[in-house]
């Protein structure tokens, strides 16, 4: 309890943030920032087309099953577009070959998805979330997504997509939304660069990994 109250704290801004130097910080840090993002975004974009009116959609037992729909599907996108971003910082300093940078990441995204259980959606649409994530690490240009918002593409679709507001006023939200997503991704980011410190993260990876075996 009082290491997911301190994480909040942080992520709110409250609380000096703590270097990154294990991969369990690491993955705290994707989960924390990820959540705060998605549901921060989401929860602003429909409260802000629902106006005055707000209170009454959030009592629609029918419109909040499809928010927690949407949260999950944008959730597990942060999660994806964090995750590979979170890659290219870690290959900044060359500690992995490609192909082991790869493996870390691709372990890191099963972990973090398979310890959310949830019921909103199909487990198998769910896991799907995570085999695109996958997939984009598998073919990852790390140097690209290094310093931009190239790797956050994911969590900026899925918002768009599953954001439980009527189709035709989505086309006249679309930049505002997109850019919405996209800036709070920026805090994100320069924390990361500021806090993650690759070497010790992979060192305590490994030394893991060499004890489970």
């Amino acid at each position: 309890m009082f290491q997911k109250l301190k994480s909040l704290l942080q992520t709110l801004g409250l609380r000096k943030l703590d270097p990154i130097t294990t991969h369990k910080q690491l993955i705290d840090f994707i989960e924390s920032r990820s959540a705060f993002v998605s549901q921060t975004t989401l929860y602003t974009y429909v409260k802000a087309r629902a106006g005055m009116q707000h209170p009454k959609l959030f009592a629609n037992p029918d419109f909040l099953t499809s928010l927690r729909i949407a949260r999950w599907h944008i959730y597990g996108a942060a999660i994806s577009d964090l995750t590979l971003f979170v890659g290219a910082q870690i290959n900044r300093d060359a500690i992995l070959a490609h192909d082991q940078l790869s493996i870390y990441c691709t372990e890191m995204i099963e972990d973090i998805f398979a310890a959310n259980s949830q019921e909103d959606i199909d487990s198998k649409r769910f896991m799907q979330i995570c085999e695109k994530g996958k997939q984009r690490i598998a073919f990852a240009d790390w140097q690209a997504i290094e310093s931009g918002s190239a790797a956050f593409q994911s969590s900026s679709d899925a918002v768009f997509k599953w954001a439980p507001i009527a189709d035709e006023l989505k086309v006249h939200d679309e930049e505002i939304v997109r850019n919405s997503i996209h800036l709070r991704w920026i805090g994100v980011r320069r924390d990361l660069k500021d806090l993650i410190k690759p070497r010790l993260i992979i060192d305590d990876w490994q030394k893991h990994r060499d004890h489970a075996c």
